[in-house]
């Protein structure tokens, strides 16, 4: 969807003597060593990291609203499936599933050493009860979660069977609806969906991840590592998160050693980014995000760009890589693809991002377009080439706005750059198709179908297709992508829906912005991931060692 911005806005086997004396070690650490951070010993090692915010709840119906929340979310729970580092589907509390009925049904089996960190068995009830609370009326979380359930049948013919029904198939489904954390529903059933938003239990939680909350205040949480965890026990022996009110404070905390790890979530200015890679005995990971900054260009209102040639133009002219360096100073992928670089879906043949002005200046020629002899501004029937970017006050996006209209202008293309709230820019401006250009951010999410931001069927007010392209070939490859369960069909349609995007150049994708984040450079088993979200980083989190 389009993104709004968001400021500073996831088998070590013992002979049972040693178990037992692991756990006796661990006791003697929580009892008189609580202040110490690392411990000989795999499985005796503390690893804190900094993050800017705090809890509100505990709770994965509730995480998509507080990132702190997802962050803790992502380490005390557990979902049928889990996504890899590259966004393909792996098992989770389940296998995966049976697909069948031309892929409406699916058919999950639950492990059977899932349990609850209580030790409580982990049944299809569980999953039944999640679903029901976030698809009731009454429910107090974000409106996304329950409509990726909306007219979908889930049935529990046993303990360890869940059989979901969808009315049509729809491949992104899974990958969008089938990651979330299930809840227990032994100790919530009594409870009714509004009731959960003010739980006891979100202060309290016990889930099926690969940590349980051994403490919770303002100032941290700690995590221990949940001995029955279906993935394998982690080696890590607790997880501390310690919350700090802004990024600043949680770089000082880092730069002071109080911390092993940070995790930014914030734009930085330049200084902040060279601090940050000068902090002694830290690795600093660059990781791809999944969401992107994008030109839009109007092809149905602006007369300049319902020639495909002029949109291929602008694309060939601007240096994405210029743009990456002086505007996120490297913490960016510069990428002219619809497809997150890193993706399953990903074709990097179809990822061209070397400006190529010749090629540029003869399709604009071909397209009518000549330089005044005088001033240099492209004439087409006596019209100048000059045009409005719409952005949002977001200083990053403004920046953007202003190196595009920068880098067009010695070509003879003139841009101006008018920025505005972004639920003006939303509104009075998007949403009914009332510009030339815009900036705007659109986060792709755990799936690469790209249906809601390209597909002609979400053009018009009520849909997401801000450009108006509309391409009979390209709505197509989307309709195969988006309803075939076979990921190499899938991953076929999704190239040469890429091969299309190059030659039709519908809006210009100018890079994907990136997280940056900090741990020492002890830690091991960390595994850099493309991030559907930054709670992501935890992905295999059960593997690392201090």
């Amino acid at each position: 969807m389009v993104s709004e911005p968001r400021h500073l806005r996831r088998p070590l086997t013992l002979a049972a003597i040693l178990v037992v004396a692991a756990l006796a070690a661990l006791l003697a650490l929580y009892l008189g060593l609580s202040d110490r951070e690392s411990v000989i010993g795999s499985q005796g090692e503390v690893y804190s990291e900094a993050v800017a915010g705090t809890w509100q709840r505990v709770n994965p119906l509730f995480a998509n609203t507080n990132e702190v929340d997802a962050d803790l979310s992502q380490l005390v729970f557990a979902g049928l499936l889990r996504l890899a580092p590259d966004g393909q589907l792996q098992p989770d509390l389940a296998a995966l599933p049976e697909v069948s009925d031309e892929g409406r049904v699916y058919t999950f089996k639950l492990r059977k050493n899932a349990v609850w960190s209580d030790g409580t068995a982990l049944t299809s009830a569980d999953v039944a009860f999640t679903i029901r609370a976030i698809t009731d009326p009454d429910f107090k979380g974000d409106p996304a979660l329950a409509e990726g359930w909306l007219g979908v049948e889930l049935e529990t013919p046993d303990a360890s069977t869940v059989v979901i029904r969808l009315k049509q198939a729809s491949a992104p489904f899974l990958a969008r609806n089938a990651t979330l954390g299930i809840l227990p529903e032994h100790l919530l059933g009594t409870l009714s969906a509004a009731a959960l938003f003010d739980a006891p239990f979100n202060a309290q939680p016990v889930g099926a991840g690969p940590f349980k909350v051994a403490s919770l205040d303002s100032r941290e949480a700690r995590l221990v590592a949940n001995g029955s965890y279906h993935l394998g026990v982690p080696l890590l022996a607790e997880i501390r998160l310690r919350f700090y009110p802004d990024y600043s404070t949680a770089l000082r905390a880092l730069q002071g050693g109080e911390v092993n790890g940070l995790m930014v979530r914030d734009s930085l200015s330049e200084a902040q980014v060279t601090d940050l890679r000068g902090v002694k005995g830290m690795k600093v990971e660059e990781l791809t995000r999944s969401a992107y900054i994008v030109l839009y260009l109007n092809n149905a209102q602006a007369a300049y760009f319902q020639d495909e040639r002029a949109r291929r133009a602008i694309a060939l002219l601007i240096d994405r890589t210029r743009i990456a360096d002086r505007v996120f100073f490297g913490v960016a992928t510069p990428s002219s693809s619809a497809v997150t670089p890193g993706s399953w879906a990903y074709a990097q043949d179809y990822d061209a991002i070397v400006p190529d002005s010749t090629a540029a200046r003869q399709l604009l020629e071909a397209a009518g377009w000549k330089p005044h002899p005088t001033t240099g501004i492209l004439i087409k029937d006596g019209e100048e080439f000059r045009f409005t970017i719409r952005t949002d006050n977001d200083p990053l996006r403004i920046q953007v706005a202003a190196e595009i209209a920068r880098q067009l202008e010695p070509f003879g293309i003139r841009a101006t750059v008018a920025s505005t709230t972004f639920s003006v820019l939303r509104r009075d401006f998007l949403q009914e198709r009332q510009y030339e250009a815009a900036v705007a951010g659109w986060d792709q999410g755990a799936d690469p179908d790209p249906y809601f931001g390209w597909h002609s069927s979400q053009m018009g007010s009520a849909g997401l297709n801000l450009a108006n392209f509309e391409d009979t070939v390209a709505d197509e490859l989307i309709a195969k992508g988006r309803t075939t369960g076979d990921i190499e069909v899938r991953k076929d349609a999704y190239r040469q829906f890429q091969e299309v995007w190059q030659e039709k150049a519908p809006s210009v994708i100018i890079a994907y912005p990136g997280y940056l984040y900090a741990h020492t450079d002890s830690l091991k088993g960390f595994t850099p991931a493309l991030l559907f979200s930054a709670a992501q980083r935890f992905y295999d989190v059960h593997k690392w060692r201090g």
